[in-house]
């Protein structure tokens, strides 16, 4: 009878502290892969635990090349700040768009900022897919956009964030592609809507951009 009361508690620990892991806000350095196998499963895991005391950084260990899930990897936790900074580090790793992209959408990215603050994305290889071809916008199904930083509302923007070392390349031949493409005048999904920020908090204030190397665009 001891045994089975000391099996089940050790059991019942474990559970808490699996359930404590769980609900346990990003801190100090996660490595892609050991932390996390892939890019995606990091981002979509801080989307939802935010970042804790200190910070977090994203390490995507050098030779681990990722395609991005459709339409980009979203960055939207509003936790980040100043003293709990948000880096994602890209160690020269190659990031190719997903293929092929939502027919006629025009919000496909690698990387969007969605009202986040603090997060700083350097070091990556960002291309598109080769396998995306159609460039007519109404059927495109292609990658608009490198980097994009959107507002998550009219009063809430992703501000304090640095795009930094990274190299972009996407397909001029489709005429809607950006490099670092920022705008407060649309949402996230109604790109072609006009909805301007409503107060000095949507905007994309203290943006960094600096060496980054923008190729076969239309607009870097």
């Amino acid at each position: 009878m001891k045994n089975k009361i000391t099996t089940s508690f050790v059991i019942v620990l474990l559970y808490l502290i699996e359930i404590h892991n769980a609900n346990a806000q990003l801190t100090g350095t996660k490595n892609i892969p050991g932390d996390y196998a892939t890019l995606e499963n990091a981002i979509n895991d801080l989307n939802t635990q935010g970042v804790g005391t200190g910070g977090v950084t994203l390490n995507l260990i050098a030779s681990n090349p990722q395609t991005a899930p459709s339409g980009g990897y979203a960055i939207t936790t509003l936790s980040g700040s100043a003293s709990d900074q948000i880096i994602i580090e890209g160690n020269s790793n190659t990031i190719t768009s997903f293929s092929p992209q939502t027919t006629g959408a025009l919000n496909d990215a690698i990387f969007k900022i969605i009202g986040s603050d603090y997060v700083t994305i350097r070091n990556f290889v960002m291309q598109e897919n080769s396998s995306n071809t159609n460039t007519s916008a109404g059927t495109n199904d292609m990658t608009e956009w490198g980097v994009a930083l959107l507002y998550a509302t009219t009063t809430d923007g992703a501000q304090n964030n640095r795009i930094q070392g990274n190299t972009i390349s996407l397909n001029r031949m489709y005429q809607n592609t950006f490099g670092i493409y920022s705008n407060v005048r649309h949402s996230p999904t109604a790109v072609t809507t006009v909805a301007d920020i409503t107060a000095a908090s949507g905007s994309k204030s203290n943006l960094e951009i600096y060496g980054n190397n923008i190729s076969n665009v239309n607009t870097e």
